[in-house]
């Protein structure tokens, strides 16, 4: 029970760390004193930074992967579902107590372009996000909430590239304005005129 606490802190004061200062950022040392973890202890759970980055990226894919798949299988209409996922996604940001952002995004930026194992990684997160959007946006085509024609990948696609700008943003300006005028105008915009398969 206490080997599986301590990689949890550690996963968590990760996940604080890399949020606010990206993979190399911030030194091993700062967030061992954060967890209250001595050096040693860290080296019994991961054999590199690299490798605990990649620990983090996997504990926040499936943290959000099940809020995702939560919002998604609600009772609402398929784009009631998408709406209600991203008023989600702001309230949770603006209540979390955590550096705002998205962890994908902020190592994407600061670190992806360099670290072939992180992009691997980063990447694989992307597409399972994209994926499972589209297959919603899928079932809203079903029903008549979006054209025939619409490219369900592309809008997923375009809706991410957007959400992770606002986040951009959000991070610069310290509030949650950006998300906001993102559920307002980009979304509603993107779904009211979607790409479509022959664009």
């Amino acid at each position: 029970m206490k080997r599986r606490n301590t990689r949890e802190i550690l996963i968590g004061e990760g996940l604080k760390a890399f949020l606010a200062r990206g993979f190399e950022g911030i030194g091993i040392q700062p967030i061992l004193a954060g967890a209250g973890v001595p050096k040693g202890s860290f080296y019994n759970f991961f054999p590199s930074k690299e490798a605990y980055a990649l620990e983090v990226i996997e504990a926040y894919a499936l943290r959000y992967e099940a809020f995702r798949m939560e919002c998604f299988a609600g009772n609402a209409t398929p784009l009631g579902r998408l709406r209600g996922y991203f008023e989600a996604l702001e309230a949770e940001k603006k209540g979390a107590g955590e550096t705002p952002g998205c962890l994908y995004g902020v190592l994407a930026q600061t670190s992806a372009p360099h670290n072939e194992a992180l992009r691997a990684r980063l990447q694989a997160a992307f597409a399972n996000w994209r994926a499972q959007m589209a297959e919603l946006l899928d079932a809203a085509r079903a029903a008549g909430e979006l054209p025939p024609g619409t490219d369900t990948a592309d809008l997923a696609d375009a809706l991410i590239d957007a959400y992770e700008g606002a986040m951009i943003r959000v991070r610069a300006e310290g509030d949650m304005r950006p998300l906001r005028r993102f559920r307002r105008l980009t979304l509603e915009s993107l779904l009211s005129s979607p790409p479509t398969s022959d664009a």
